[in-house]
């Protein structure tokens, strides 16, 4: 399923805009949190494990995502953070078939809503939009404060053109966690296929997004097909 976007040339930061998104103003630098829930449903873990689980988690932020996922083999945690970072580890190096699997033995524990945003990621990137909606849809009535999982539902509605309601949801993921660097990008894509490239322009402007950025965001826009949600959204 192919999005089509007008073309649209990239600007110059010339012009200067009088009005301002208040809501949506953020700073951009603003850290990303990468986990949605640390609760181990009672599992009781060794400081080790614990001290373990923080490294595999920094790792998957930094983005070596192999060296995550060799600091969880032989994991005896039996967590399911254990198990979500696992996950996360074989869906970010192409392991989707087995990071399915785990996400759905997930959804089964006290971290439930993160184990049907997983598999919503990874039906995504297969193409199967509808069941990928119904499954993110479940993360979102699950954990409806949690910023990333509004994002990656926002995601998956631009993904089905439906552009104001993807709009919401990264706002509020927006207003949850302020300056959520990939609900920014994306919001700023959803206004330029929604066909309101100023009202993008004046939002990158208010969040110290420069127009080098800015232009990517607009070539993203003019090439956004079906979404690699596994990746992260449209931008990592």
């Amino acid at each position: 399923m192919m999005i089509k976007a007008r073309n649209i040339r990239p600007v110059k930061y010339g012009v200067q805009i009088a009005l301002i998104l208040s809501l949506l103003s953020a700073c951009a630098s603003a850290p990303s949190s990468i986990a949605i829930n640390h609760n181990d449903c009672g599992t009781s873990l060794s400081q080790a494990q614990q001290v373990k689980l923080d490294l595999v988690e920094q790792l998957l932020s930094e983005g070596s995502y192999f060296s995550a996922q060799a600091h969880l083999e032989h994991d005896d945690s039996n967590s399911p953070r254990a198990l979500w970072l696992t996950a996360e580890a074989q869906r970010k190096t192409g392991m989707l078939s087995e990071a399915y699997d785990n996400y759905r033995d997930l959804s089964l524990t006290c971290m439930t809503a993160a184990g049907h945003a997983g598999m919503a990621k990874i039906l995504a990137t297969r193409g199967d939009l509808a069941i990928a909606h119904q499954h993110m849809l479940k993360a979102r009535r699950l954990a409806p404060t949690s910023a990333d999982i509004r994002n990656d539902y926002g995601f998956i509605l631009l993904a089905m053109r439906d552009f104001k309601a993807a709009q919401r949801e990264f706002m509020t993921a927006l207003q949850l966690r302020s300056g959520h660097p990939v609900a920014l990008r994306n919001m700023i894509i959803s206004l330029i296929l929604d066909g309101d490239t100023r009202t993008a322009l004046r939002l990158a402007q208010n969040n110290d997004i420069n127009s080098a950025e800015f232009n990517q965001l607009l070539e993203k826009a003019n090439h956004f097909t079906e979404p690699t949600v596994a990746k992260r959204a449209i931008v990592n």
